[in-house]
């Protein structure tokens, strides 16, 4: 089970945090704070696989908070939430560390949805670690021919979730497949290596025409797996492929835009990561 810390400074936030965590067994929670003062101390302390932590705290805010934790080597998971809604503060806040933002007044089945996917992804690299430590004792051995049937399987699950955002056999959706298939043979790399290794793979070569080619196709599969989660959500707030998908692979606001958007075409669309739709995408691998 997931160890979990909640840093808000308001208990009411904090109660209901605590709550949702144990009515839906999504780990336990090992320590509260509500100021930021002594929090990367607490952090170091009781090592939570996931955090909870609000932006702006007293003494101390939350994205200084990440970056110290980081940089005194803090390795869990950071999901922040805050009301704010300027654009360089949140963007300072990925950079800073964290997997998610989560807008308040908090919705439960959002809060839900996030929560649980980053406690997988904690617990995935949790084992990842454990097996590697495992295998780093063993004695060498000759590398045996190399198994396939995996990839078959691996396959049927990426096509599956190409099903489920609506992007299967649009065009782009194969070069996606040849991304997630070497994301999940690791180590992570940057994204523009992972788009340079494909087209050095298909075409022999990559000049900078293709290069910007392949980014806009795999940004208008992002673009409509935007809209296919947002038009579900629209239709049913609790449809498991919104719930599933519209935290781990889109910054939720903009979901929520792209609802609103949907409901009046006036509106501005929602916007998407590209590298956080690849890599949720590499997550559910």
């Amino acid at each position: 089970m997931e160890t979990l810390m909640l840093i808000d400074d308001d208990p009411g936030i904090r109660r209901m945090l605590g709550l949702l965590i144990r009515e839906h067994s999504l780990g336990r929670v090992v320590c509260e704070l509500e100021s930021g003062e002594h929090a990367v101390e607490e952090l170091l302390f009781y090592r939570p696989d996931v955090v909870l932590i609000d932006l702006l705290l007293p003494v101390v805010d939350g994205v200084r908070i990440v970056s110290q934790a980081r940089e005194r080597g803090f390795s869990g998971k950071f999901i922040m939430i805050s009301q704010v809604t300027d654009r360089a503060l949140i963007s300072s806040a990925y950079e800073s560390g964290i997997e998610f933002f989560i807008d308040k007044p908090i919705n439960r089945i959002e809060a839900v949805s996030v929560i649980r996917n980053v406690c997988a992804s904690a617990r995935l690299e949790r084992s990842l670690g454990v097996i590697q430590s495992a295998v780093q004792g063993l004695p060498a051995v000759s590398p045996a021919p190399a198994a396939r049937p995996q990839n078959a399987e691996l396959e049927a699950k990426i096509r599956s979730m190409f099903t489920e955002i609506g992007i299967l056999g649009v065009s782009g959706s194969e070069e996606l497949l040849w991304l997630l298939r070497r994301i999940a043979k690791g180590p992570k790399t940057n994204l523009d290596t992972l788009y340079r290794e494909l087209l050095e793979e298909k075409n022999g070569s990559c000049d900078e025409a293709s290069l910007r080619a392949l980014r806009q196709r795999v940004r208008r599969l992002a673009q409509r797996a935007l809209s296919t989660v947002a038009e579900l959500g629209s239709e049913d707030y609790a449809n498991s492929v919104f719930a599933e998908y519209g935290s781990l692979l889109f910054d939720f606001r903009e979901v929520r835009q792209q609802m609103r958007c949907i409901r009046d075409p006036r509106e501005i669309p929602g916007r998407i990561n590209t590298k956080k739709f690849i890599f949720g995408l590499a997550s559910r691998l």
